[in-house]
């Protein structure tokens, strides 16, 4: 008979077991020997902190890299897009046409857009987790927790005057301290035409083989000059193959792949099918809006993207765990570890889910969601509770209002971002639509946005009497929160009177669910970390990660799919499409396609382990030279979320050939080229 502590080993490492190519590797924790002994490659220390600082985390939602000693940074178009879309006007459409400054005085300057550096990595577990004994409730060791990581954060902000977030791993077995550079002058350099950038549109989308040129440039300007950097990306001379070891070095969101099985299931049958309701009341009411004018269907544009690209994930999670055996698949790795250290925290999670299912759905609808009913009612939400919480103790604060993150919340209140009144009524006519119908009409909440008006009177009222689209009044009310109950605007009355609801199930939440959960999750992730340490990688939280794999093609059903695709096939795509507006290329590409090298690679696929968050991240090769511009991934990775399958799954990437050989041949942007090739 085995030993019991080798048998909960062997239990363990099952559970544990990853595909050799799977992991998003925290920079303090990459797997340099395994690496070396599968590949044959060295991973120094100084390559590693190279690659860490030549990496950006871009605030618009995905990551970036430095490209030149002069601070010219390299994303994708669409993780640009907001900045592109905020400095475009009905006749002066970038989105549409496209941008290229030929020299420095042309770049321009991007509003409540920056970027950040990692500068450094510190594990502060013990200071957070110190007094935390069993012998406390879930709540009182969670409030302990939030007030140690409120003073943590402080004291490093204080101390260090760089950026801090302490970021939980492992589901709360360990807690680290990052810090960043951040840089808040950006300015656009190069954007392709959205036809190109984007080609073949949403229904493209999370397809493969792909035509894009996904790909945009910036610059980071400090004391009014581009800013001089020492750790940059240099372009590479030589194309990969399918037997090169690449990497990506980039800032994936979020995964959920030590969640359990029953919260798994807990998310497909109460989170998603509420959110997939709101994103298909705001499809509806966008693309409604798009219709009605030109210059709406510009303004509506990046809001419709991005629903349409959260729908197509939310539809293949629930299609996907519909169809595939992931819950079924983890409930089997669990019942291992139950078998060996008991089923006592899984059991305590089952009834903190069930419990949840009296109170969760309306916490998603009036909290979780807020951020997302319009612009205008998030800054109202933010002044309001910014009155309020300002002058409480750091530790006492909701999180996003602690002292090191203010910063970052006056670039979004304080931003010279356009807000489109039109485009305001539609994001809440469509909120609103979807709350009421959620809520019931009789809902207290239903009764105060209403205010006995028909719902297109009570929206008509509330952003036709707002100041709040004015930078100075923002800027008067910001300095002046104080006064903020003197305050007259709809907005600020709407949220004061919502708050105290949004507030108490937010509390709620906090208290019944994270408190307990996360002591669970604590409970089951110690015994793996402490078996594995950093050997096992954790959950995707956008801080700097490394995934690695090589270019490689992929079977569908008896076709083989190419790594790559290029100029010429993109020519010989759009003509099978031809009269298809998603399909049509740009002028520039029309009129130059003589002059191009057609056999130049344009995109390809990669066995990398990404997800969203991961758009810009940069493919580089075993000498740190970029190869290549992550953008998408295929269908077959949508489920990477929870659990990650390489059979056919592929990230998919804009070839650093193709994009220099359109710099070249069809935006003739000599000096650009020359900066990125040295």
């Amino acid at each position: 008979m085995l030993k019991k502590s080798l048998l909960t080993s062997i239990c363990i490492a099952a559970y544990a077991l990853a595909p050799a190519q799977e992991g998003m590797w925290p920079f303090n924790a990459i797997p340099v020997e395994q690496i070396q002994k599968e590949h044959g490659v060295t991973l120094s220390p100084e390559w590693v902190e190279h690659l860490q600082k030549s990496c950006l985390r871009v605030s618009l939602g995905g990551s970036a890299s430095f490209v030149s000693s002069k601070g010219l940074v390299l994303t994708n178009h669409h993780v640009g897009s907001k900045a592109i879309y905020n400095l475009s006007t009905e006749d002066n459409n970038l989105i549409e046409h496209g941008f290229l400054a030929k020299t420095l005085d042309e770049e321009l300057k991007c509003p409540n857009m920056y970027v950040d550096k990692l500068v450094s990595i510190q594990d502060v577990t013990e200071q957070v987790l110190e007094g935390t004994s069993d012998a406390l409730s879930p709540q009182d060791r969670e409030a302990m927790r939030k007030a140690s990581i409120a003073k943590i954060t402080k004291e490093a902000k204080d101390t260090s005057n760089l950026q801090p977030q302490v970021v939980s791993l492992y589901q709360g077995a360990r807690y680290y301290l990052y810090l960043y550079e951040r840089y808040t002058d950006i300015r656009l350099v190069m954007a392709p035409e959205k036809a190109i950038a984007f080609f073949g549109g949403d229904k493209d989308n999370f397809e493969y083989p792909r035509y894009d040129l996904d790909m945009c440039f910036f610059r980071v300007y400090q004391d009014n000059k581009p800013l001089e950097v020492t750790n940059y990306l240099k372009w590479s001379k030589k194309a990969p193959t399918e037997s090169d070891l690449l990497f990506v070095a980039g800032h994936p969101g979020k995964t959920d792949r030590m969640l359990t099985s029953a919260h798994i299931q807990f998310l497909k049958e109460i989170d998603f099918p509420l959110l997939l309701s709101m994103l298909e009341e705001k499809h509806k009411h966008f693309e409604t809006f798009a219709k009605e004018s030109l210059e709406n269907k510009r303004i509506v544009a990046q809001d419709l993207f991005s629903v349409e690209n959260s729908l197509k994930v939310l539809k293949a999670f629930t299609k996907g765990l519909k169809e595939e055996p992931i819950i079924e698949n983890k409930a089997k790795k669990e019942s291992l570890l139950q078998t060996s250290i008991g089923n006592e925290p899984w059991v305590r999670l089952e009834e903190t889910l069930k419990d949840a299912k009296d109170y969760y759905k309306t916490y998603l609808l009036l909290e979780r969601a807020s951020n997302a009913y319009s612009k205008l009612f998030n800054i109202a939400k933010h002044l309001v509770r910014l009155s309020d919480e300002k002058i409480k103790p750091n530790p006492e604060k909701l999180k996003e209002y602690l002292d090191a993150e203010l910063p970052t919340l006056e670039l979004t209140l304080l931003s010279k971002e356009p807000i489109y009144k039109n485009l305001e009524k539609a994001h809440l006519t469509a909120t609103f639509t979807w709350l009421i119908q959620s809520l019931g009409v009789t809902h207290p909440v239903t009764t105060l946005i209403l205010q006995n008006r028909s719902l297109e009177e009570a929206v008509d009222f509330l952003v036709n009497s707002t100041s709040l689209h004015n930078l100075s009044y923002r800027e008067h009310l910001y300095n002046n929160l104080d006064k903020l109950h003197e305050c007259s605007d709809p907005f600020i009355l709407l949220v004061k009177a919502l708050d105290p609801y949004m507030r108490e199930i937010r509390k709620l939440k906090e208290e019944r669910f994270d408190s307990i959960t996360n002591d669970c999750y604590t409970q089951i992730t110690h015994i793996l970390f402490n078996t594995f340490g950093e050997s096992i990688y954790p959950d995707a939280t956008f801080t700097l990660r490394l995934s690695i794999g090589s270019m490689k093609g992929y079977k569908e059903g008896s076709t083989t799919i190419s790594p790559t695709t290029t100029l010429y096939d993109i020519f010989d795509y759009a003509k099978s499409h031809s009269g298809e507006e998603s399909y049509a290329l740009p002028q520039s590409w029309l009129d130059k396609a003589s002059l191009l090298n057609k056999n130049t690679p344009f995109n390809f696929i990669s066995t990398h382990d990404i997800i969203g968050g991961n758009s810009g991240s940069p493919v580089i090769n075993t000498q740190g030279e970029l190869v290549g511009l992550i953008f998408d991934s295929n269908t077959h990775s949508l489920l990477w979320d929870f659990a990650f399958d390489d059979a056919q799954g592929r990230a998919v990437s804009v070839h650093a050939s193709g994009i220099l050989e359109s710099l070249k041949t069809i935006y003739e942007a000599e000096n650009l080229v020359k900066e990125i090739t040295n």
